[in-house]
C-alpha cells in the first residue's frame, strides 16, 4: 500500500530542505569573507584610483568574487562532487557580495568624511566658524581638532589612533543610519511579491548569475557553458580589457580609445550649443541588454536622444533655469528637474498599481497575521519598520535642528527616490544610474533657504553624507536580489537575516578600515574626493545658501510639475493604448549623467540586434543567442580581473 504522505513532502518541508542546502555555515562564512573584502577593497580602490569597485548596482565587488567562486566550484564538483557548493549556496554568497556594496563607498565612507570635515576645513576665509559650526550639534561631528587633522594628514610616529574622538558622533549617527536602512528595506520588501508575481517584472540584472548557476530557463541553463558562442562572447571583452592592462605596463603599445573598464570610446560629439553625446560601447551593458524587454531598450535610448535635442534647443535660445542643485554632476537644470518630477510619479504609480496588494499586507499586519504567502518580512514587521522607522527619523532630524515640515518633505522624497531606483533596476536593468534629482534639492528649492533657516540648512547639509551621491543604496540592491530568493529556496525571513548580517558586518568593517588607513596614510593623500573636496564643496554650498538665501523657486517647481504631468500622460498611454511604443521609465532616467556615457548607446545596439532577430528569426534564434550575450557580460568582469592581476603583479595601478 502506498503512503503518499511519506513520499511527497509538504511545501513547508520542501522549503526547509532547500534552505538547508543554501544558508549553510560555509555559504555564510564565504559570504562574510566577501563582505569584508568588498568593504575594504572598494575603499582601497577608491583611495588609490584603481577602478570603480562599487560604482553600480551590479558592481565588480559583488560579481567578480561570485564568478571566481562559481568557476572554482565547477572544478571542485568535477573532482570532489560531495564537497561542491550547491547553487543555493553560491547565490547566498552572491547576495551577501552585492548587499555589502550598500555600506561601503557611498554610505559609511562618505559619512566618516562628512563628520570630520567641519573641524578640519574650517578657516577664517570660508567663515564656517560663523555660519556652519554654530548650527552643528557637537555630538554629530568629530570635535577634537587633532583627531580631525591626523585622519587627513596621518598620525605622528608612535601616536595611537584616537578612537575615542569618534565614539560620540558614531553613537548618534549609526542608529539613525540603521533605522534609515531598515525603513528602506521594509519599503521594497512590501513590493516584492507585487513586482515578481503580479506585475512579473523582468529582473534583467539577475539573469546573468542565475544562468551561471544553472537556474535560468531550461532551454539555456544546461548547455550555455559548453557552447562556442558563450566563449566567443566572453573572449571579446577579455581581449579589450586585458589589452588596456598591458598598455599600463607598456605605454609604447598603440593606444586604443578605451577606459579602465574596457569601454570603447567610438565617438564623442560636442559643440558650443549641445551637451556631449557619447557613442561609447560598454560590453557589460550590451550583454545585459539582451535580457531587457525590447520596449525598455528603445525607450531608454530614445528619451536620452530626445533630451539631447531638448537641451540643444534650450541652449540655442538661451533658456535656462539657473542652478540645478548639488550632486547633479553638471547636468542642465531643466532636464534634471523635469526628470525629477517623472521619477516621483514613477514611485507614486508603483504605489497605486500595488494598492490592493499593499492593502492586503496592511490588513494582515493590523490583524497580527500573514498573507498566506512567504514574504520577505512578516507584514507586521514590514509595516512596523517602515512606519516607526519613518517616525523615528523625523524625531531624530527635528531634534537636531531640522524643521518638521522640512523633515517631512525631505524624508518622503528620499523614500520615493528609493522606490523608483528599485523599480528601474528590477524592470529596466539600468544598473549604473543616479536619480535625476536628490531629495535635498527638491526641499531647498520648493521651500527656499529663507523659510528653512540657517540651522535647517545645516541639518540638510549634513544629510548629503548618506543621501548625496545616491548610488548602491540598500533598497535598490535588495530589490534586485529578491529575484534570487526562489532559486535559493529559502524563506523570506531567512533571506532578510542574511541581508542584515551583511549590513552590520559591512558597516563595522568600513568604520575600522577607513580610520585605520586614514590615520596611517593620511586621507588627503588618497585619490578620492571624499576626504579632500567633499567637505569644502558640500558645506561651502550650504554656507553660500545661508549667506544668500532665497524663497521658493517657482520656475524649478514648475518644471518639476511639468515633468510629472508628462510622466502621468506617458503612463496613461502605455496602460490604455496597445500600440504605444514608449515605456515611461525611459523618460524618468534620461537626465542621469551615467545614461549618457554608459547606457544609451549599448541599449541602442542591443535593441537593433534583438529586434532584428525576433522579427526575422523568431524566439528560438533569440534563445540561441543568449550564451553569446551572457559571455559578453561575464567577460567584462573576467577581463577586469585579469587586467588588475597583471598590473598588480608589476606594482602598477590600472589606468
Amino acid at each position: 500500500m502506498a503512503h503518499p504522505a511519506h513520499s511527497v513532502p509538504s511545501p513547508a518541508a520542501a522549503l526547509r530542505q532547500a534552505a538547508a542546502h543554501a544558508i549553510t555555515w560555509r555559504s555564510v562564512l564565504l559570504g562574510l569573507i566577501v563582505t569584508v573584502f568588498v568593504n575594504t577593497m572598494s575603499l582601497y580602490s577608491e583611495a588609490h584610483g584603481s577602478g570603480n569597485f562599487s560604482w553600480s548596482y551590479l558592481p565588480e565587488g559583488g560579481i567578480i568574487p561570485f564568478i571566481l567562486l562559481a568557476a572554482l566550484n565547477g572544478v571542485v564538483r568535477f573532482f570532489f562532487p560531495r564537497l561542491a557548493l550547491s547553487s543555493g549556496e553560491l547565490l547566498v554568497v552572491l547576495v551577501m557580495g552585492l548587499i555589502s556594496n550598500s555600506t561601503s563607498l557611498f554610505l559609511m565612507f562618505m559619512q566618516l568624511a562628512a563628520i570630520v570635515a567641519p573641524r578640519y576645513f574650517a578657516s577664517p576665509e570660508n567663515k564656517w566658524d560663523q555660519y556652519l559650526l554654530p548650527h552643528m550639534p557637537r555630538e554629530l561631528i568629530v570635535s577634537d581638532r587633532l583627531a580631525a587633522k591626523y585622519v587627513h594628514e596621518g598620525l605622528p610616529p608612535g601616536a595611537p589612533i584616537p578612537w575615542g574622538a569618534w565614539l560620540v558622533p558614531l553613537a548618534h549617527w549609526v542608529p539613525f543610519i540603521l533605522v534609515m536602512l531598515a525603513s528602506g528595506y521594509a519599503l521594497v520588501a512590501l513590493f516584492w511579491r507585487q513586482w515578481q508575481d503580479h506585475e512579473r517584472l523582468a529582473y534583467p540584472l539577475m539573469q546573468l548569475p542565475l544562468l551561471l548557476v544553472g537556474k535560468g530557463p531550461p532551454s539555456v541553463q544546461r548547455r550555455f557553458a559548453r557552447l562556442p558562442l558563450f566563449w566567443i562572447g566572453l573572449f571579446i571583452p577579455v581581449c579589450f580589457i586585458t589589452y588596456n592592462g598591458l598598455q599600463t605596463l607598456y605605454p609604447s603599445l598603440p593606444r586604443l580609445p578605451m577606459d579602465v573598464n574596457g569601454v570603447i570610446r567610438l565617438a564623442t560629439f560636442t559643440s558650443r550649443k549641445t551637451p556631449p553625446l557619447y557613442a561609447w560601447m560598454n560590453w557589460l551593458v550590451l550583454g545585459l541588454g539582451w535580457f531587457v524587454p525590447l520596449e525598455l531598450l528603445f525607450s531608454v535610448w530614445f528619451f536620452y536622444l530626445l533630451r539631447f535635442v531638448e537641451v540643444t534647443l534650450l541652449n540655442t535660445f538661451g533658456l535656462t533655469l539657473g542652478p540645478s542643485g548639488f550632486f547633479m554632476w553638471g547636468q542642465d537644470a531643466i532636464s534634471c528637474w523635469q526628470a525629477g518630477g517623472a521619477f516621483t510619479v514613477l514611485a507614486l504609480t508603483s504605489v497605486y498599481t500595488a494598492r490592493r496588494y499593499l492593502a492586503e499586507t496592511l490588513r494582515a499586519a493590523l490583524a497580527g497575521g500573514d498573507t498566506g504567502h512567504d514574504e520577505m518580512l512578516p507584514p507586521r514587521w514590514a509595516w512596523g519598520l517602515l512606519g516607526f522607522g519613518f517616525l523615528g527619523m523625523i524625531l531624530w532630524l527635528t531634534h537636531f535642528n531640522m524643521p518638521l515640515l522640512v523633515a517631512l518633505i525631505f524624508l518622503t522624497s528620499v523614500m520615493l527616490i528609493y522606490l523608483s531606483i528599485s523599480r528601474v533596476l528590477c524592470e529596466a536593468g539600468v544598473f549604473y544610474f543616479t536619480p535625476p534629482l536628490i531629495a535635498q534639492n527638491f526641499t531647498i528649492y520648493s521651500l527656499g533657504p529663507t523659510a528653512i533657516g540657517p540651522a535647517g540648512m545645516v541639518a540638510l547639509g549634513m544629510s548629503y553624507s548618506w543621501h548625496g551621491d545616491v548610488q548602491t543604496v540598500l533598497p535598490g540592491l535588495s530589490a534586485e536580489t529578491f529575484a534570487l530568493k526562489r532559486a535559493m529556496g529559502v524563506k523570506g525571513t531567512h533571506f532578510s537575516g542574511v541581508v542584515w548580517l551583511t549590513v552590520l558586518v559591512g558597516m563595522a568593517t568600513v568604520i575600522w578600515f577607513t580610520l585605520f588607513a586614514g590615520y596611517r596614510e593620511g586621507a588627503t593623500a588618497w585619490k578620492t574626493w571624499a576626504f579632500q573636496t567633499w567637505g569644502p564643496m558640500t558645506y561651502g554650498q550650504v554656507v553660500g545658501q545661508i549667506q544668500m538665501p532665497f524663497g521658493p523657486s517657482l520656475p524649478h517647481v514648475g518644471v518639476y510639475g511639468a515633468g510629472a504631468v508628462v510622466m502621468l500622460l506617458l503612463t496613461w498611454a502605455r496602460l490604455r493604448l496597445n500600440w504605444f511604443p514608449f515605456h515611461p521609465i525611459g523618460f524618468a532616467v534620461n537626465a542621469s549623467f551615467t545614461i549618457g556615457y554608459t547606457v544609451w548607446f549599448p541599449f541602442l545596439i542591443a535593441w537593433l540586434i534583438k529586434g532584428f532577430m525576433l522579427r526575422y528569426f523568431g524566439l528560438q534564434a533569440f534563445r540561441l543567442a543568449v550564451p553569446f550575450f551572457l559571455g559578453l557580460g561575464a567577460g567584462a568582469y573576467v577581463g577586469k580581473l585579469i587586467a588588475v592581476i597583471i598590473v598588480t603583479i608589476f606594482g602598477k595601478v590600472l589606468s
